[in-house]
Formats: C-alpha cells, sequence, structure tokens
C-alpha cells in the first residue's frame, strides 16, 4: 500500500520528545516498514497550530488526494492531524470519497479495519454534537449581539452602509428610499410599478441588481427606516424580537405607519382597482341584496367634446338577482360629504381628545418602565455570559438563566407591543376624527387619487341604495359608513 505521511510541530512543541519532527519522521517510517508499506511522499506542516485546517502541507495533501497519488496518510497521533473532531470528520469524508484510508501509528483511528470503522461512526456522532453545539452558540451570540443594537446580518439594507458592528446612512441611497415611499404614498403606482421606474432611472438594490415587487415591498414594510431594527424577521419566528433606536430613521412614523395601511389595504383589492380612477372602488355594498357595487367607466362625444363619467353597479345584476339602478360617482361624493356633516364631529372630537391624551400619558409612562426593565435584562445578561466565559458558572446554568430571562422578555414586549398598539389605535382614532372634520372643506381641493387613498386608508363598507330615478344627488342614499 502506497503510503502519505503527515507530521506537524507547532512552535512550542519543536524541542519536546517524540514531537519534534525528526522524531515523528522515524516512528512512522518504521511503523510504515513493519506493515510493508510503501511511504511515497511525506507532508511537514513546521510551527503550525492545528485549531483549524487552514496549513499549508495539509492543504497539498488534500490537493494530491485527487491524483491518486497514495492509498493511506498515516499520522504518529490524531492530534497531529487536527484537534477539531468537526474537521476530523470532514477529512474523513474526503478520504472516503477518493478511497483512501487514514491511519493513526499510535491510536484506535483507523479506517482500515471495522473496529476503526465503527470508531469512526462515534466520531460522526461527535461532529454532528459539535456542529449543533457550534450552531446554538453561534445563535446566542448573534441575538445577543442584535440585542445591542449591532448589525448581526451580512448584508446592510438599501439606505444604509455598515459601521463596524452597527449601521450608517447612506446619504444618496437614502434618497432613493425615500422616492420610493413617497411614490407609493400618491396611491399612483403600486409595488411593481415602482420597481420599474426605479430600473429606468438607473437606480440597483444594495445588492447592485435591478429593482423587483418584493424588494420594493421590503423597503416600505422594513421598520429599520424608521430607526427600528427586527432580527429573526424571516428565519426563526419564534425569536423574533425589535430594537429601537438603533438607527437615525430616514422616514418619519407617521409615514412609515400611513403606507402600512395603504398596503393592507390594497391586499384585498385588484391592483388595477388600487390605482383607478374609482374612488369608493373595494368600498360600496348594495342595500338591497348586500352585494358588492362594481366599477364602469362611460364616455360620450358632444360637441366635439369629449365626456367621461363614473359609475357604480351592483354586482348581482347581470345574474337577474338585484335591480339596483347605477350610481353616478358624482353624486355619491356628495352624499357622502353630506353623510359626514350631519355628525357632531365638534363635540366628539374634543372629547376623544381629552380622554386619548390622559390614556396616552399613562401609557407612556409604563412604556418608559418596560424599556428600563429591558435594559436592566440585557445587563443581567451580560452577567451570566461573563460568568460563563470565565467558568463562574455550567452551561446548564447559563442555559437555565437565559431561558427564565427570555421568558421574562418575551412577557414585557408583549405588555409593551400591546401599549404601543393602543397609542397606535387611539391615536390613528383622533387623526380619523380631525381628517373628518375638515373634510368638507378640503375635499374639493383632492385630486382624485387622494381622494380614493382617503377611502382605502379610513373607509371599510358604505352602505349606499338609489331610491329614485332621477338624475339628481337626493336619489342616492347612503344608509351607513364603517370606518377601519
Amino acid at each position: 500500500m502506497k503510503v502519505a505521511l503527515y507530521i506537524r510541530v507547532s512552535t512550542e512543541e519543536q524541542a519536546e520528545e517524540g514531537y519534534s519532527i525528526k522524531a515523528q519522521l522515524n516512528r512512522l517510517e518504521s511503523y510504515a516498514a513493519s506493515q510493508d508499506w510503501k511511504v511515497v511522499k511525506t507532508y511537514i506542516d513546521d510551527g503550525q497550530s492545528a485549531k483549524d485546517m487552514n496549513r499549508t502541507e495539509l492543504t497539498k495533501m488534500l490537493e494530491d488526494i485527487n491524483d491518486g497519488i497514495f492509498d493511506c496518510v498515516l499520522v504518529y497521533r490524531l492530534d497531529r492531524l487536527t484537534r477539531s473532531v468537526l474537521d476530523l470528520y470532514t477529512m474523513l469524508n474526503t478520504f472516503e470519497q477518493y478511497n483512501v484510508k487514514f491511519k493513526s501509528a499510535t491510536e484506535v483511528y483507523d479506517t482500515t479495519t471495522a473496529m476503526g470503522r465503527l470508531f469512526i461512526t462515534l466520531v460522526a456522532a461527535l461532529a454532528q454534537w459539535e456542529r449543533e453545539n457550534m450552531g446554538e452558540r453561534i445563535r446566542m451570540g448573534l441575538n445577543q449581539k442584535a440585542k445591542e443594537g449591532k448589525w448581526a446580518i451580512n448584508v446592510p439594507p438599501v439606505g444604509f452602509d455598515r459601521a463596524g458592528d452597527f449601521l450608517k446612512i447612506n446619504e444618496k441611497e437614502a434618497e432613493v428610499v425615500k422616492e420610493i415611499f413617497d411614490t407609493y404614498l400618491t396611491g399612483l403606482y403600486g409595488m411593481t410599478k415602482i420597481a420599474k421606474m426605479m430600473n429606468d432611472k438607473g437606480y440597483r438594490s444594495k445588492a447592485g441588481v435591478s429593482w423587483k415587487t418584493a424588494t420594493i415591498r421590503y423597503v416600505l414594510t422594513n421598520k429599520i427606516y424608521i430607526g427600528t431594527m427586527r432580527y429573526n424577521y424571516r428565519v426563526n419566528k419564534e425569536q423574533y424580537f425589535e430594537v429601537e433606536n438603533v438607527v437615525d430613521p430616514i422616514i418619519t412614523p407617521e409615514k412609515f405607519y400611513e403606507v402600512q395601511e395603504m398596503i393592507k389595504s390594497r391586499s384585498v383589492k385588484h391592483p388595477r382597482r388600487a390605482t383607478s380612477p374609482h374612488i369608493f372602488t373595494g368600498v360600496l355594498k348594495c342595500v338591497r341584496c348586500g352585494g358588492v357595487m362594481n366599477s364602469k367607466t362611460s364616455s360620450m362625444k358632444r360637441n366635439n367634446k369629449k365626456y367621461t363619467s363614473h359609475h357604480y353597479y351592483c354586482n348581482n345584476k347581470r345574474y337577474g338577482t338585484c335591480d339596483a339602478p347605477s350610481i353616478a360617482q358624482s353624486y355619491l361624493e356628495i352624499q357622502f360629504l353630506n353623510k359626514i356633516s350631519e355628525w357632531n364631529l365638534k363635540n366628539e372630537v374634543t372629547d376623544y381628545a381629552t380622554s386619548s391624551l390622559s390614556e396616552k400619558n399613562n401609557s407612556n409612562i409604563k412604556i418608559i418602565k418596560i424599556n428600563n426593565e429591558l435594559v436592566e435584562l440585557e445587563k443581567r445578561r451580560s452577567k451570566w455570559q461573563y460568568a460563563w466565559v470565565n467558568n463562574m458558572i455550567s452551561d446548564d446554568d447559563l442555559r437555565k438563566r437565559n431561558f427564565e430571562e427570555d421568558e421574562k422578555e418575551k412577557k414585557l414586549r408583549e405588555e409593551l407591543w400591546n401599549l404601543q398598539n393602543n397609542i397606535e389605535n387611539n391615536s390613528k382614532d383622533a387623526k380619523l376624527s380631525l381628517l373628518l372634520k375638515d373634510l368638507q372643506k378640503n375635499w374639493s381641493k383632492l385630486e382624485t387619487h387622494e381622494k380614493k387613498k382617503f377611502i382605502q386608508l379610513v373607509v371599510k363598507e358604505i352602505k349606499v341604495n338609489k331610491t329614485e330615478q332621477r338624475l339628481t344627488p337626493e336619489s342616492v342614499v347612503i344608509e351607513s359608513i364603517a370606518f377601519l
């Protein structure tokens, strides 16, 4: 059998008996002779550690395996080849792939016998354990890094660059992000059209590739643009958490959450409906049969001029199960504003604002207390980590304490989310009341797409009927309006 000898010494082992290059070489040559094996090549790593596989002669040996120069690799002791079970298993897989045996002259590591192969099976189990243990430690480290506000992912999002472990704003890319948000908020374009606009302007994503619908959505829904980092958003979702005030915001929270409402409202509508000139598409219900009201556009010429009108009709009319006449959008707009003006919004807004302010103040105090508790929790985690690194507590103790802290954090973050959600909902309700208060005055100043965007954001359902055949606004009756 043709044999390759592998010899290694680290600097501190040079003078030790039995570990010197000469001592290993003599013993391995004698062993090979006793087995009637032919030594065809010797690889010597002088003064190199076995902590990893990044060694000059080891690399050459693994490359030579491809050429079939030898049939077996012989070492004096396993630790000459590697001190890592995982690296050993990797090399043994390579050996097996090219039908090369492995033998330690002084130990039972030996793939030339059945007993040796059994032992290697145990090594494989240890390698799997080491991989899983390493994975746990890496995840724990990355989670801790993220909780400290550090960027634990390789590629930063568009609009930011890495500055060590943290993110800093890339001003040029930040302008692209702002343009994406502002364009979407016009209500005129969907994500696919915005992606095409970005590509036409020569913009590229952070990865240097063209924009797509998915990358536009990622930008529009990523809280990093209001300063909040998400972690475990796509994988390990059961361990998902957010860290606020990680970076300076590119987008205001008001603009960001307005975009989220638009995305939510558009998700249940056909993309063409979202940007059509029909203001009330998707919210109208027929009083007579409860059916959905669809939209249509009619055109006619008069005196060489083209006139366009928009109407709504009950979907069940085409099946012969409803006799509701079509309703002109211009009449519906007038009756919508009349319905709004009937409400005593002034007193309603004043009462709501007073109660909302008090509730918001109480919630903010609770939020500050919870954030302080979260800071203390992170300090305790750091202490447990420090104690573990210095062998003051065991692995089991660390797991137990981390589990306890994770449970506390989970409850605190759930309470925090509920408080923030309540504040957001109350603010949204107050904003809605104020919008409705001034709506009649400002409606005529809005463009069609702005009116449509308002309806999409605040109106859930409008039940409407046409009681007369007359061509007047009074023939249209709005029975009820439900808001989101």
